[in-house]
């Protein structure tokens, strides 16, 4: 096989691969979008001035609008038996599902942004090289409009983490006060 088939055969492959990257990138964007909807309105309902758990069992309709706590409410529905410190190790579980979801994004969106830059880049060099202005204005459109959907998606979806951890290691302290204030009443 010689190199001119190779090579043809890698633009090929990363030709087909922009498709996929694009699609990516706009389920990336609606993704960043729809998590940072979720976390205004989250701010929102935490906008009040936060007071400690009185009853594990039914935290006060003020602090079931914390995520946290009805994460911890769920998890006592769930499994009323377990102890409370192992439902404080589920719903610290959950939450840290809830955000490693949005943390893919952080990652993946530059990444995807990356790749969309660099596939378009080949045939913008190829068009410069053979002075078709119109092809290279094109490719490198498409070429930085991916990139800057990549950084946005990151961008968007780190803040979101940002504010999802400081929450919810908020709302965790306050379910492990109250069970340590429980065993301290037991004892």
């Amino acid at each position: 096989m010689s190199s001119a088939t190779l090579q043809d055969a890698i633009t090929a492959l990363t030709n087909l691969m922009i498709y996929p990257v694009t699609i990516l990138l706009v389920i990336g964007m609606a993704y960043a979008l729809y998590a940072a909807g979720n976390m205004l309105v989250e701010s929102f309902q935490r906008k009040s001035k936060p007071h400690p758990i009185d009853n594990l069992n039914e935290p006060d309709d003020a602090l079931q609008r914390y995520q946290g706590i009805r994460e911890w409410k769920r998890q006592m529905d769930l499994d009323a038996g377990a102890s409370y410190w192992q439902l404080h190790d589920r719903t610290e579980a959950q939450l840290k599902k809830r955000i490693n979801r949005v943390r893919t994004w952080v990652k993946l969106g530059p990444t995807l942004g990356l790749i969309g830059t660099l596939i378009p880049l080949g045939a913008a060099l190829s068009s410069l090289a053979n002075n078709n202005f119109k092809r290279l204005a094109e490719s490198g459109t498409h070429s930085i409009g991916a990139t800057v959907m990549g950084l946005a998606i990151g961008a968007l979806c780190m803040i979101v983490v940002t504010h999802y951890e400081r929450w919810y290691a908020l709302d965790l302290a306050e379910v492990r006060h109250a069970i340590e204030k429980e065993e301290n009443k037991q004892s």
